[in-house]
Parts: C-alpha cells; structure tokens; sequence
C-alpha cells in the first residue's frame, strides 16, 4: 500500500465478494431482464431503457434476485474477524454496493453486522463512480486520504481511486490483479494479519 502518515481511521467494504460469497447470476439476470446475456453490466444497461415503466420492471426482476442472494448469503470467510478487529482499533465502517439498500439490509439484520454507514445504488451514481466513496467519507467524517477501500472487483479499485481513498483488492476468480490497488491480498486473513 502507498505510505501513509498514519494508520487509516476507516474502512470501506465492498459487499458481493468481500463480507459475503456472491450468488448473483448476472448473466442469468440479464437473461430474464434483455432476452439475452450482455458484456454491459446490467445497472448500465437498465439505465438505457427506454422508458420508466421498463426501468421499474427491470428494477424489479433486480431486486428479486438481490433479495434471494441476500437470503441465501454466507459471510466471506475472516470477515468477522476482521470486522471486531477493525472495531477494536476505534476504525469507522462503511459499505459501498452497486446493491439496493432493501438487499444490504437483509444481510446486515441475518449476520447482526454493525456497519457505520451504508451507501447503495439508490440516488447516486454507482461504482465506477467516485461519489459513493465520497458519500461513505462524508458519512464516517473523515477525508479520503483516512480511508481505505477494500474490493474484489476493477469497478471498486477505480472507484476508490477516483475519490483518493486507498484501495485494496481482494483477489478473486473475477478479478486476480488491478494496476488501481494500493495492495493485492488473497484473502482476509491476509488483511487480519496486515493490520495486526
């Protein structure tokens, strides 16, 4: 990771892939939603419809699929870990999702997670955009510079760069290297340790 002066104060996750194992079928998704699959993520492709009573249909068979993923979620293996020592060290938490806060709220309430802040989809441009990390600053009262962003996906580390925070990635099958981290781990163990 880039020096810093001191020890970051907080700490944003990322939610499909890092606090929880990512059932989403994007493709399937796009399947039920389009007709057929696409290269285009399907938040991009929603917001080219037309029309809003096709935006509204779309959002839904969405949020279906969020909601049963949420339901059937696991936690990321040492995310709990993590977490209690994130909070034993006095670092603020925030999440940053591409998810609706209806989906966020599930796991929160099924995993009794204690998560500061919550920043969705909802009313905001999504990641790759800069301003859900910035939101998620706002919200902990810290400057991006205190921040470190932890992901598992090239829309996260672009996101969190664009804002200034410090950006981690979390190797996975989707995404095993990004020239936008600060640091490369492959698991949170490894993060436990580094912060350790």
């Amino acid at each position: 990771m880039k020096v810093r002066s001191s020890f970051p104060k907080g700490i944003i996750f990322d939610l499909d892939g890092v606090i929880i194992k990512s059932s989403l079928d994007f493709g399937l998704i796009a399947k039920e939603i389009f007709g057929s699959s696409s290269k285009k993520p399907v938040l991009e492709k929603i917001e080219e419809l037309s029309s809003r009573a096709e935006k509204k249909k779309a959002f839904k068979i969405l949020e279906k699929h969020e909601k049963r993923a949420a339901l059937q979620a696991q936690l990321n293996p040492g995310i709990k870990q993590l977490l209690g020592l994130v909070r034993q060290r006095g670092m603020k938490t925030a999440i940053v999702t591409r998810n609706s806060q209806n989906s966020v709220g599930i796991i929160l309430e099924k995993f009794h997670l204690q998560i500061e802040c919550i920043v969705t989809r909802e009313g905001i441009p999504p990641k790759p955009s800069k301003e859900p990390v910035l939101r998620a600053c706002e919200c902990m009262k810290l400057s991006p510079y205190e921040v470190v962003f932890l992901g598992d996906y090239e829309f996260d580390m672009l996101a969190g760069k664009r804002a200034g925070v410090g950006t981690i990635l979390l190797r996975s099958g989707k995404q095993s290297a990004s020239e936008n981290a600060d640091l490369e781990i492959d698991s949170i163990a490894e993060l436990v340790d580094f912060i350790n």
